[in-house]
């Protein structure tokens, strides 16, 4: 009797589960957009006691991963009949630019309408699953204090989500997000397959809604939380989300204060109407310390590395092949022919004109502006990502530039006269071809995303200014390397040997007392005589036609040069009277005054003292102040207490060891020689080897010393040898001096 009740029983029971199964599995999809927490919770634990809890968890995460898919498809759908439009309607208007324009505006925004209702879908799904798997977490049967996430876990993981799990610990979000990426990854390779330029194009549209959608779902996950429906949803027609963060922060938080506080320059500057003004200011979010917690998530990382990664790099490849398109026009080899036809092979490769480089500057700009939401439908985090693109550009640029450049190294100049020959005339044009290029990636970011709002100002435009001048460097000091070891080097180069044999001319008795006697009654001074004109030749037919900032490295080489090769060839001037070092005070003044106008007919800003950190004017300031050093008139000082007086000189700080002992190489005996004499070297020859055609004096200054050691050794073995009874001309003190004194001061320069 009692099995025939439970019988009868059944039918009526097994429909009263399918009723309490349908009713759950209608509360359950109905969780993310009408339902509260504790209908959810609700639903939940009856699927509980039905021990189908898995099966529905697992259903939900299908449910959302479906509709995240269907928001992906509906998405290319729009997005080929876009394209379609735009092919269509693009060459109608190519006769007016204008209205070309307007066009593609209205494009980017359309797409950027149809990339919102995307990211619109895929937020409710993850909602969907973010949701449900807080409710696990923290519903527990009454009974057992089981919590309902470990019976979900403990349970086998569907087929579809098996290779997507995490191994550490089950997360439910976490398995979806991750086969959600790699669906959507899969879309974008056969959407690739079929157009490819199309798909690279949407990257800008997609990657700014991917932010803001990335943006609300941190939100809700760092508030831990969803609200109601009418501030979770995405908003679809502003592109917005009201959600608020921990005490009220958001990660997408529109510059609100920002755009209210600033009239938007569209009002006068772009053909948008009220609607278009507030969908265009609707993209801006704060790029500061809110969007880098986006950007560090484990949800962008992986949807940047395996959703967006194939359609960033097919983007990045876009943009290069643009930006490298106009390089094969550049530099062209210059061909000529002879009345026989016969090619000419020592022409040229043609320079490209102000023209060429004013549409690449365009195209620079072009390219970096698809980070600007108003003009290219991007994010203003791209455009770091967009510069190294462009740096990438400039680098294949510079290996062009340095295949045109001439090879003709420091034979540049004419040797008769100093004249530029037809190889540096050349090359001149090129280092003007790479300031300009230069001058464009200066003020590209500025006239990319400020220029265009003026007078408006935004915080936002002006960081990614900033951050884009930033990430422009490389390219600005690749093509300061490969214009000063190419054209520059060699030119300064082939000018300071020049100079170098007009100082030299010192040393022909210039300083004797008959030469100076002599040049008493004419008045004109050896640095009037033999250097002004050099610089004044210089500066007309070599600085003048560099472009200002390349000429201001050529001048500050030439006077770096010039005033330690002048001050070591008046060391090694000797003997050294007084008359003699009347007039080299005299020559120095007026050494000074030409080397300044020749740095200032540079049109640098830097002045003389400035040149090199200002080390080599103030050795030629300091040397007027040694060559009048009067420690040797005390006779009854011995060498280690004129050591001490010399090293607390104010000015020895300023001078180097070489100029030094050199100096007082001229107050010693006939029997310690000379450096130069030495070994049997001329003057010149000498020098050259302490100052560099660069300029640089490191290595010299240690050849320097030993020389120096090497003259003391042999003057004391000289003078032990010398049993002659006359009384020698100098000093005998100079060598224990300079030993002495040059010990110490190699001690503080390698401390310094």
């Amino acid at each position: 009797h009692l099995i025939r009740v439970v019988q009868d029983l059944i039918p009526s029971l097994q429909e009263t589960a399918r009723a309490v199964r349908q009713a759950a599995g209608a509360l359950l999809a109905q969780q993310n957009t009408q339902s509260s927490f504790l209908h959810l919770g609700t639903t939940l634990q009856v699927y509980f006691h039905l021990g189908e809890l898995p099966q529905a968890a697992w259903s939900c995460v299908t449910q959302a991963l479906d509709m995240a898919l269907q928001a992906c498809r509906d998405f290319w759908s729009a997005s080929t009949q876009l394209s379609q439009l735009a092919k269509s309607q693009l060459p109608k208007k190519t006769t007016i630019g204008g209205d070309q324009r307007l066009l593609q505006k209205q494009l980017v925004q359309v797409t950027a309408q149809a990339c919102q209702t995307w990211a619109s879908g895929m937020l409710d799904a993850a909602l969907l699953v973010w949701n449900l798997q807080r409710v696990l977490s923290k519903k527990t049967n009454a009974s057992t204090r089981q919590v309902f996430i470990q019976v979900v876990a403990q349970a086998p993981i569907p087929q579809a989500f098996a290779e997507h799990s995490c191994e550490s610990e089950f997360d439910l979000f976490s398995i979806f997000w991750n086969k959600l990426c790699h669906e959507f990854g899969l879309q974008v390779m056969s959407q690739f397959q079929e157009r490819p330029q199309e798909v690279a194009s949407l990257y800008p549209a997609i990657r700014a809604a991917s932010i803001h959608m990335l943006g609300s779902l941190h939100d809700t996950m760092q508030a831990g939380t969803t609200s109601t429906s009418n501030n979770t949803a995405w908003d679809g027609d502003n592109g917005g989300s009201s959600n608020v963060g921990i005490l009220g922060g958001s990660a997408v938080l529109v510059a609100t204060h920002e755009l209210e506080t600033t009239t938007s320059a569209d009002t006068w500057t772009r053909n948008v109407g009220p609607e278009q003004e507030e969908h265009s200011e609707s993209h801006l979010y704060s790029a500061g310390t809110t969007s880098s917690a986006i950007f560090h998530s484990k949800e962008y990382k992986t949807w940047q590395d395996v959703g967006l990664h194939s359609l960033q790099q097919a983007f990045l490849d876009a943009c290069s092949a643009r930006l490298c398109e106009p390089l094969q026009y550049m530099f062209p080899e210059g061909v000529t022919v002879d009345d026989d036809g016969i090619p000419i092979s020592d022409i040229l490769p043609t320079v490209p004109s102000k023209y060429d480089m004013q549409k690449l500057d365009e195209l620079i700009r072009s390219e970096l502006s698809l980070a600007d939401p108003r003009e290219g439908g991007g994010e203003l985090s791209m455009t770091t990502m967009l510069a190294e693109v462009v740096v990438q550009m400039v680098e294949q640029f510079c290996v062009q530039a340095k295949g045109a450049v001439s090879d003709i190294g420091e034979k540049c100049i004419r040797p008769q006269d100093g004249a530029a020959t037809e190889a540096l005339v050349h090359d001149i044009k090129v280092a003007g071809v790479m300031s300009a290029l230069t001058k464009s990636l200066r003020n590209a970011p500025e006239n990319t995303f400020i220029v265009p709002y003026r007078p408006a100002a935004n915080l936002l435009y002006e960081e990614a200014a900033s951050a884009c001048q930033v990430a422009l460097l490389p390219a600005i000091y690749e093509i300061e390397d490969m214009v000063k070891s190419r054209i520059l080097s060699p030119l300064y180069k082939a000018l300071n040997r020049r100079v170098g044999a007009a100082i030299t001319k010192m040393h022909y008795g210039t300083y004797f007392e008959e030469s100076l006697s002599d040049m008493d009654g004419t008045g004109t001074s050896f640095v009037q005589k033999h250097l002004t004109e050099l610089y004044d030749s210089i500066a007309q037919e070599h600085l003048s036609s560099l472009p200002s900032e390349y000429a201001a490295v050529v001048a500050s080489s030439v006077a770096t040069f010039s005033m330690y090769t002048f001050l070591s060839n008046v060391s090694l001037i000797r003997p050294l009277k007084e008359t003699a070092r009347l007039h080299i005070t005299q020559d120095l003044a007026d050494f000074e005054l030409a080397l300044e106008q020749l740095v200032f007919k540079a049109g640098s800003s830097l002045s003389l003292g400035q040149v090199e950190q200002g080390k080599p004017y103030a050795e030629l300031r300091a040397v007027r102040q040694m060559l009048f050093w009067s420690g040797l008139d005390d006779k009854s000082a011995s060498a280690k207490s004129l050591a001490k007086v010399l090293l607390q000189e104010p000015w020895i700080k300023d001078v180097r060891i070489s100029t030094i002992c050199n100096f007082l190489f001229a107050f010693a005996p006939d029997l310690l020689s000379s450096p130069h004499h030495s070994k049997r070297m001329r003057p010149e020859e000498y020098v050259s080897e302490l100052v560099k055609l660069d300029g640089s004096i490191e290595e010299g200054e240690g050849i320097a010393w030993t020389t120096t050691m090497a003259c003391c050794d042999s003057y004391q073995q000289r003078e032990s040898a010398n049993v002659s009874a006359d009384i020698e001309d100098g000093d005998k003190r100079v060598a224990a001096l300079v030993m002495t004194a040059g010990h110490e001061l190699l001690r503080r320069r390698r401390n310094c």
